[in-house]
């Protein structure tokens, strides 16, 4: 049920690679199992940040519970900029804590 989004102005050139890795990062970060991870990656997506389009990403996670922003901004930020070089500060982070009845899998809500 974990998502994560990772919108990007920058072209991905391992698509697969920055895919692999996010799943394992996020499943490692919210103590979540690999099993129910999903990342969704859209690069050279048409994003204007701070006046001019000099790459930048947004980056979302949704999740059920297991939210930390104040704990994890860093971490993530890190982690996108190793990955993508993109530099931190043109990093933005939206994190949305999901209601269990609200998410659904297999057929079913969470709750």
């Amino acid at each position: 049920m974990p998502l994560m989004q990772i919108s990007t102005s920058s072209e991905i050139v391992e698509k697969e690679n920055l895919l692999k890795k996010s799943s394992i990062f996020l499943s490692d970060l919210l103590g979540k199992s690999e099993n129910y991870i999903m990342v969704k990656l859209n690069d050279r997506s048409q994003i204007y940040f701070s006046g001019n389009d000099e790459p930048c990403s947004l980056v979302e996670i949704r999740s059920i519970g297991s939210l930390n922003p104040s704990k994890m901004a860093k971490p993530i930020c890190q982690f996108i900029s190793l990955e993508t070089n993109i530099p931190i500060d043109r990093i933005y982070i939206n994190f949305v804590d999901i209601a269990p009845s609200m998410w659904a899998w297999n057929e079913r809500t969470f709750g």
